[in-house]
């Protein structure tokens, strides 16, 4: 699985004088705040959560379905459905209270600090523009671009094989023709600097052939290969703190290892802090640093 530093106690003690959390969660209440609503007299749906992640550190938060792992993770990205809101409590991030920001400032923080993997992800990939275009988007919207060379390489999980490759192309190459045509007329193209930052980005989740994929289209690629495409397009505006909602769920043991190791290997190689959800606590357990445990009522397991 890899090595990872061996956080106790008394690092956790030392922290709390020498180096101050990236995030703060504190006392955090979330309600229904919608028209199902029933005012002062609803329960919330979490109450008093209240944790610590500090700067290079994997922390797993996990618990039953429905405890509100989620709903934390959302609030921390500022994207809760509207029909909830934080009631109560305080999230602190670089040492700022992040609840009061208005939209735009929520969406500057996701653009160049917060970076929210869900599990749902998948549908923000357009299926009929090629990874590349995609890629390249993502890189103007954020204009945060490291266009450095990452140290080490991580190709952890492997890509499809050749043969696959070339049925693939072959049992869609109709509909390419046809999209690659309407790509080239809206534009799109690569710088060479971009053209390698991206084939770094991807080498670095995974993929051996980055060339590849830059020219597929989403629905060419399986489901795990468009989650780690997603996963370079989010760690391409430089996160500071990478959250990962669930992001084993329905994997066999042998991918869910991939998966965790890719995560180390990540926070090595772009500096991260990572926040892991999860209701996995023995699968968590291998790669965090520290495991949070939820009750199924929403509150902090003590």
């Amino acid at each position: 699985m890899g090595k990872r530093p061996v956080i106790g106690w008394k690092d956790t003690i030392e922290r709390a004088y020498v180096q101050k959390p990236l995030l703060h969660v504190e006392h955090l209440e979330i309600s229904r705040t919608g028209a199902g609503a029933s005012g002062s007299e609803s329960n919330p749906l979490l109450r008093d959560v209240n944790f610590s992640v500090y700067p290079g550190e994997i922390v797993a938060l996990t618990g039953p379905s429905g405890c509100g792992k989620s709903l934390t993770a959302h609030a921390i990205a500022g994207m809760l459905d509207p029909s909830v809101g934080v009631t109560q409590g305080c999230i602190y991030y670089n040492g700022e209270d992040i609840i009061p920001f208005h939209e735009q400032r929520w969406q500057r923080l996701r653009r160049e600090d917060i970076a929210l993997l869900i599990q749902q992800s998948l549908s923000g990939l357009n299926p009929i523009r090629t990874v590349r275009a995609q890629l390249t988007d993502t890189l103007r919207l954020h204009g945060r671009r490291q266009m450095h060379a990452q140290k080490g390489q991580a190709d952890l999980v492997p890509s499809h094989t050749a043969s696959q490759q070339t049925h693939r192309q072959g049992v869609m190459s109709r509909m390419r023709q046809m999209l690659n045509r309407a790509t080239e007329l809206a534009g799109g193209r690569t710088t060479p600097g971009q053209e390698a930052y991206l084939c770094s980005l991807l080498r670095k989740v995974g993929f051996a052939d980055p060339e590849y994929i830059l020219s597929s289209y989403p629905f060419e690629l399986s489901g795990g290969m468009c989650q780690r495409v997603l996963l370079a397009a989010m760690l391409s505006s430089g996160p500071r703190l990478f959250i990962a909602d669930e992001p084993t769920t329905a994997l066999d043991v042998i991918n869910r290892d991939k998966v965790l190791s890719l995560l180390l290997q990540l926070r090595e190689d772009f500096e991260l802090t990572i926040l892991l959800i999860s209701h996995d606590r023995q699968g968590m357990s291998r790669v965090a640093d520290r495991v949070l445990e939820m009750t199924p009522e929403g509150r902090m397991q003590p």
